[in-house]
């Protein structure tokens, strides 16, 4: 057998044979690894693709968290000077009445594109959607405990029945928490408006008939905060 064999490789043949194994086995192999890198580039463009999609979101909304913040800032000494008059007696139904308030909403990008965006568009941008969503929900939680406290006026709404000493002192309590909530939405909304200004993102999104208070006669007659914009 091994006679055969050297027989076989000395004719010349047996070179001939291993050159086209070996030929054939780069050619796989080369194969093999530029199908691996066509994979690779197209899972690597299907990502930059899922991040911009993922960016536009997040700029989309941010740009509507920084016209509310905007909306905030114009509304919140006109709130507050409302309390200071609940807490100094006013009870009429205009006092009492609660204009409707707004809350933003946003959502990071995930954590792959995150990445990416750090990659493509800077450290800065990164940070800066990832920090500014604890802030919305700051405000966010800020909103629904105004919203709440604002409820506990009704123990002072004539229109609900006599009113007691000790529902007086609940309002003013309440009165109290919201100017309380108040000043925490300014400064939330500063930090909003701080890191938004950090990468570029304009105020826009809202309904072009309404907008930040020119006054606050505007917010209570027109029951929003954000009243309309015609409206002085």
């Amino acid at each position: 057998m091994f006679r055969a064999v050297r027989k076989w490789w000395s004719s010349g043949r047996g070179k001939h044979t291993s050159r086209l194994f070996a030929f054939e086995l780069v050619v796989v192999t080369l194969g093999v690894l530029l199908a691996q890198e066509l994979q690779n580039w197209a899972q690597e463009r299907a990502a930059i693709a899922h991040m911009e999609d993922e960016r536009n979101r997040a700029r989309t909304e941010l740009a509507r968290v920084h016209l509310i913040a905007l909306e905030w800032k114009a509304a919140a000494p006109c709130l507050d000077r409302r309390m200071t008059e609940i807490m100094a007696g006013r009870t009429d139904a205009g006092a009492l009445r609660r204009p409707q308030l707004r809350s933003p909403s946003y959502a990071a990008p995930d954590d792959a594109s995150l990445i990416l965006i750090d990659r493509r568009y800077g450290s800065t941008e990164k940070t800066m959607m990832t920090n500014v969503a604890g802030s919305v929900s700051n405000q966010r939680n800020i909103t629904d405990t105004i919203v709440d406290e604002w409820g506990r006026f009704a123990l002072i709404d004539p229109d609900n029945g006599a009113v007691s000493a000790n529902d007086r002192a609940q309002a003013r309590l309440a009165a109290a928490n919201i100017k309380g909530q108040l000043h925490s939405a300014v400064i939330v909304s500063d930090d909003i408006l701080k890191r938004v200004a950090e990468i570029r993102v304009p105020a826009r999104g809202g309904d072009p008939r309404y907008g930040a208070a020119h006054s606050c006669a505007a917010i209570w007659k027109s029951g929003r905060m954000d009243p309309p914009l015609t409206m002085r």
